[in-house]
């Protein structure tokens, strides 16, 4: 247990040593900051905690959705833009050379010197590289919880399920990059072929994404006039399937589903995060009684759409992936001869 405890150690005190994870902690705690400056009045919202403010009449304090909609800001905004892209890759970028450094003669010979075996060295090692990414989610969701819980007096404390998300999403990404660094020691390399995998993962399910939602359940919307009151209202009509797209979105799902969701499992957290009982996904839950047909029936659609994955789809097939993936790097490392 001393030994990986020091390994674990050590692997913090290498990242803490690193420029580039104080500058994106540093980043991090910026743009939660930011987000926590936003604030809500009578009559409108303002930023940068109260320096500028503009009248809007649903973003304002006298909207008993308010929670509903900040914590959207949230989960479709900042959390997909920032903690689920520029934040994975500065720390992908600060981590990608631990194992490759790891590796190295003189560094490897110390380590498998060690009373310890060959498997947990490697899985402890790679766990302890996790923690720059749960540092910096850890501090980014601590700082929403406070300015939800002070802006609008909720403690919802289901936004930490951003932490493991955000985690488990790094670590699909990041096994790839373990895996090129065992096989080639390369920091380049790794590096390259994780952002590679991961830009493919994200391409397929955007594209899994448009074509379910242009072939099966958007309904179509339009406008039309009446001419005796000479208004345009909106109108629906049924959605028909395309049968071509249809067939293309089978292909498709074909391709997706052995790869990692990285996309899809940072969605995962609108079903996580809960408001009196209603995760962010049940939108027609959210929605004013008052709110007319086609309101409704567009929400109910909209709500299909992002509940057509199951969590179980999401998180087992990404993580038979991993499993797989590091399988392949911990069985090549205790074959090698070092």
């Amino acid at each position: 247990m001393r030994q990986i405890i020091t390994i674990i150690w050590d692997s913090y005190r290498l990242l803490a040593a690193k420029k580039l994870f104080w500058v994106s902690l540093a980043l991090s705690t910026l743009v939660a900051l930011i987000y926590a400056s936003i604030g809500f009045g009578p009559d409108g919202v303002s930023v940068l905690f109260g320096a500028y403010e503009w009248e809007n009449e649903t973003f304002n304090s006298q909207n008993p959705l308010m929670e509903y909609l900040y914590l959207l800001l949230f989960t479709n905004v900042v959390v997909p833009f920032w903690l689920g892209w520029f934040a994975l890759l500065l720390a992908l970028i600060s981590v990608c050379s631990v194992f490759p450094h790891f590796l190295q003669n003189g560094s490897i010979d110390v380590a498998i010197s060690k009373p310890i075996s060959r498997v947990t060295l490697f899985v402890t090692k790679y766990l302890s590289s996790l923690l720059v990414v749960v540092i910096q989610v850890l501090v980014f969701c601590l700082i929403v919880f406070l300015a939800i819980g002070l802006r609008l007096d909720s403690w919802n404390v289901t936004i930490f399920w951003a932490v493991p998300l955000i985690v488990f999403v790094f670590s699909l990404i990041f096994s790839v990059s373990v895996l090129m660094a065992v096989w080639t020691r390369s920091t380049m390399l790794s590096l390259l072929v994780a952002l590679l995998v991961w830009g493919i993962s994200w391409g397929s399910q955007v594209s899994e994404s448009l074509i379910y939602k242009a072939a099966y359940v958007v309904p179509a919307q339009g406008i039309e006039m009446d001419l005796g009151t000479g208004e345009a209202k909106q109108t629906r009509e049924p959605k028909e399937v395309n049968a071509d797209l249809a067939r293309l979105h089978r292909v498709i799902k074909w391709v997706e589903a052995p790869l990692p969701k990285t996309r899809d499992a940072i969605y995962l957290l609108k079903k996580k995060i809960t408001i009196n009982g209603r995760n962010l996904t049940q939108t027609t839950g959210f929605m004013d009684s008052g709110a007319d047909d086609f309101d409704q029936s567009v929400s109910a659609a909209d709500e299909d759409y992002q509940n057509r994955h199951s969590e179980a789809y999401i998180i087992g097939t990404s993580l038979a992936f991993e499993l797989v993936v590091i399988s392949l790097a911990c069985f090549s490392f205790v074959r090698k001869d070092y």
